[in-house]
């Protein structure tokens, strides 16, 4: 029942709906997993004592009355007589079935149920009241007969959708069915290519796994050879499309003939109300970018097909469609209104993935064709970046093909100088050849005249990004008068980064400016992120959070792959810095799932696996982070040196979700160590703060004292270094104090957490007034932050390790309940409460009982805690 992973809260919904005796529609489109969640819904509802009558429609008994209830075996065999006979002998049948409360009808497959047996289950429901739960394909009438007859009836049912699966339950899912894990860069291309549908995801695998085309490696893990395609798969896709008409039919493959395309193509070659009718079925979808809409198949999978499958007749009168349509000129005029819902944020996610995958294929076979029919180091610069977009180990020899193979003297001085500089981050980056890459340059830059210079730029910020920054490199990255613009720009970009790395903001700042004026429509991405997170450091907030997310649009727009990468990363450190842990993880999700693990850019990927690590240990998710732990042991093997990149944050979250804090807060503090020694201050004193906001230590708040003071622009770091005393040393005012300069600086999950510090030690002080406005301010934060779950490193980890009971206990403990009033609470005896308040104590890390309530408060914002029961022993609140 793997398949329904991910799927517990719509699960709890249909149950608590159920038992107010509301029926309810789960609708999907085929493969969502409807029968799967039909089948764990009705084992649920065993299992607390409903009686549970299913039935399933089946395709080829439609034409055949009661056929459907009759096999599921709820009534009796039927006697041949004529139907109007039978009406009422299976209607009293299944009323006598359904007499008590706790029954309920589960009908799946509704769409290919015979009229008959509809009809009588209708009409059962309305006399007795029974809940009725039916799984529907999506895009059909909800209150039509199955044949499509309108009903003139209205019963009150909830709808529950069989949405796309987040990028992590699909990818447990497909390595339970398989027996073993799936390498990173296969699971996220099964993800895009299936849009999170589980069952096109589980016949994917089944299918290229018998094809060979998907493999069991070292240690029993499954990767990916080749294509991700399989002819069997033909059937599965067809199953989707059977039911469509010729237009529709026509339509759908036109739009994946084309590939994703603007609102306005598509609508030249397709009418309107074919369009909703594909969107409707879920097999289109519309994503914003710049300057128009797209439309596309979805999911990708699709795509495929058509590729592979489609006769060549077909294939010929659909292309000749195309080119008369649009090669003639004319355009026809957009419907005015609004003519298409937003897709879920699920649905948007996948598309989006495939769509960036797809626009990614696109540009490596156009750079492939012109590198293979003009070999130059022009267009052999521009195959390698777009092979770059790619994971390591599916372009890795081609990347050195290209690169052996052209004339690296085969265009002007810029072009060479550009060639030599990629060659250069990809020995270092991709292949872990540092010495070599830096002996290359050094080789290089002799021939190349003023640009040479560029690659002085290339190795000063190689060195400063994996070894440390070479003695005296403002000199090496100094721009002179007269220099070409190509290598001002160069120059200026390897200068914000180096003094990123290297904590001084201020001196980065006016860099970014200088460049600005040779890049004023912000054209680079690498100095636009590092500005953006030097603003946000030096406590310039809304400056830097605005640019990050701005940026990050703007990609998402033009469908830029390194780009979408690249901001992703920085707003993954903005979400991080604000605590915001909802949005890090939508953001994180559709990255990761987008092949952003590619070398190129370098640190891109290190930032979004940290991000992701710290998101779960946030969660307490301790299998998930010891998968990230996996993935960084095999696919990290340096570290670079901006901050929130070192694999060691995603062994110190690993360690973290197994409750080993100590353990956690030694290896991000060595490693910190190790990276100011490198001259990496920034990333050092990050790690330095959230290894103190673990376990606090005075000598270790000393020994970062020293460190902060070589750097002053951090004043966002100072704010925190305060906090930390504030709370180790239990001083309410200044908690206080904390976290309002938190807040202005837009920490806002370290800003609870001090409030709520605040307000627990000012109750312990019996200062009523000052809990009062400790607890007031950190409410109005949480409602302005819309209620999200604000966090931060370790927030949440230590409750991962309580169990349900435990959690219970400590709840009740917190609202200032006894032992004995837990006992009558939760019927138990006092010794075993007492038992589990000892257990906790442990687990928590805390010396006393008073400091439960104290433990549960960092991981819950305000308004998230339980209330005290009103009366001893009544029924306890449950927890929103």
């Amino acid at each position: 029942m793997h398949e329904v992973k991910g799927r517990d809260r719509s699960l709890a919904k249909a149950q608590s709906l159920i038992e107010a005796r509301i029926s309810i529609d789960v609708v999907g489109n085929r493969g969502s997993g409807r029968t799967a969640f039909m089948d764990a819904l009705a084992a649920r509802l065993h299992s607390m004592d409903w009686m549970v009558l299913a039935v399933r429609g089946v395709a080829s008994l439609k034409s055949n009355p009661f056929a459907a209830l009759s096999l599921s075996g709820i009534i009796e065999p039927l006697s041949p007589r004529r139907v109007g006979g039978v009406i009422e002998d299976v209607a009293r049948q299944l009323m006598d079935r359904v007499r008590s409360d706790r029954c309920v009808i589960l009908l799946d497959d509704w769409n290919d149920l015979d009229e008959a047996s509809w009809g009588v289950v209708e009409f059962v429901r309305g006399e007795t009241g029974v809940p009725l739960v039916i799984s529907r394909l999506q895009g059909l009438g909800a209150r039509h007969t199955p044949s499509g007859l309108p009903a003139s009836t209205l019963v009150n049912t909830s709808a529950i959708d069989m949405l796309p699966l987040p990028f992590e339950d699909l990818d447990d899912i497909l390595a339970t069915h398989l027996g073993g894990p799936v390498d990173t860069a296969t699971s996220r291309r099964i993800y895009a290519k299936c849009g999170g549908n589980v069952g096109l995801a589980l016949a994917l695998v089944d299918a290229t796994r018998r094809d060979e085309r998907l493999i069991a490696v070292q240690e029993g893990m499954w990767t990916a050879v080749g294509e991700l395609w399989s002819p069997s798969l033909r059937t599965v896709v067809e199953m989707h499309l059977e039911d469509l008409g010729q237009p529709a039919r026509d339509a759908i493959e036109v739009i994946a003939m084309i590939g994703p395309a603007d609102v306005e193509t598509v609508r030249r070659l397709v009418a309107w109300e074919t369009l909703e009718l594909l969107e409707e079925r879920g097999l289109i979808a519309f994503v914003p970018a710049v300057p128009h809409n797209l439309v596309s198949v979805v999911p990708p999978l699709f795509v495929g097909y058509f590729r592979h499958d489609t006769l060549s007749s077909r294939r010929i009168r659909l292309t000749e469609q195309i080119t008369s349509s649009l090669g003639d000129g004319t355009v026809v005029p957009q419907a005015s209104g609004t003519w298409h819902a937003e897709p879920a944020p699920e649905t948007q996610h996948a598309v989006f993935a495939g769509m960036l995958r797809e626009r990614a294929r696109t540009r490596r076979l156009l750079a492939a064709f012109e590198w293979e029919n003009a070999p130059s180091v022009r267009t052999a610069a521009a195959y390698v970046e777009a092979l770059a977009q790619s994971d390591l180990d599916t372009v890795a020899d081609t990347i050195s093909q290209v690169f052996e193979t052209t004339d690296p003297h085969s265009g002007d001085m810029a072009s060479r100088a550009e060639y030599h500089r990629l060659r250069a981050r990809w020995m270092a980056y991709g292949l872990g050849d540092v010495e070599g890459a830096i002996a290359f340059l050094d080789t290089q830059r002799t021939e190349l005249s003023a640009y040479g210079r560029i690659l002085d730029a290339a190795s000063v910020s190689i060195l400063a990004d994996l070894r440390t920054a070479p003695k005296g490199f403002e000199a090496a990255l100094a721009v002179a008068d007269g220099l070409p613009e190509a290598v001002q720009v160069a120059l200026l970009e390897a200068r914000i980064h180096v003094l990123t790395i290297a904590g001084r903001l201020s001196a980065a700042a006016d860099a970014y400016e200088q460049l600005r004026q040779l890049d004023p429509r912000r054209e680079r991405t690498l100095p636009r992120v590092l500005a953006a997170i030097g603003s946000l450091a030096r406590g310039l907030f809304s400056e830097g959070y605005r640019e990050l997310v701005n940026g990050w649009e703007e990609a998402r727009g033009t469908l830029d792959l390194d780009a979408f990468s690249g901001f992703s990363a920085g707003l993954a450190y903005a979400y991080l810095h604000t605590g915001d842990m909802d949005r890090l993880g939508e953001l994180v999700d559709v990255a990761l799932s987008t092949g952003a693990t590619a070398p190129l850019p370098p640190g891109v990927f290190p930032s979004l696996l940290v991000a992701a690590a710290v998101r779960a240990s946030s969660q307490g998710q301790r299998l998930l982070n010891e998968k990230y732990a996996g993935v960084a042991r095999a696919s990290l093997t340096y570290s670079c040196a901006l901050p929130g990149q070192s694999p060691v944050w995603v062994y110190a979250m690993e360690a973290l979700a197994q409750g080993r804090h100590q353990d956690a807060a030694d290896l991000l503090w060595d490693d910190a160590l190790t990276l100011r020694d490198r001259g990496a201050v920034f990333a050092a004193e990050l790690q330095m703060l959230a290894a103190a906001d673990l376990v606090p230590e005075a000598t270790r708040l000393a020994e970062l004292d020293l460190v902060l003071a070589s750097t002053p622009d951090m004043a966002v770091f100072r704010a925190q270094r305060v906090y930390l005393e504030a709370r180790m040393r239990r001083r309410v005012p200044e908690l206080l104090a904390a976290g309002r300069a938190c807040e202005v600086y837009g920490r806002f999950g370290m800003a609870i957490a001090a409030y709520q510090r605040a307000a627990d030690g000012a109750a312990e002080d019996g200062d009523l007034a000052l809990e009062a406005d400790a607890r007031r301010r950190g409410r109005e934060l949480n409602a302005q932050q819309g209620g999200r779950r604000l966090g931060s490193v370790g927030s949440g980890a230590r409750l991962s390790l309580l169990t349900k009971r435990e959690r219970e206990v400590a709840d009740l403990v917190a609202s200032g309940l006894s032992s004995r009033e837990i006992a009558e609470t939760l019927v138990l005896s006092v010794r075993t409460v007492e038992s589990h308040v000892l257990s906790i104590m442990r687990k928590l890390e805390v010396s006393s009982r008073d400091l439960i309530g104290e433990r549960l408060s960092e991981a819950e914002p305000f308004g998230r805690q339980s209330a005290v029961p009103a009366v001893v022993g009544s029924p306890r609140p449950r927890r929103p």
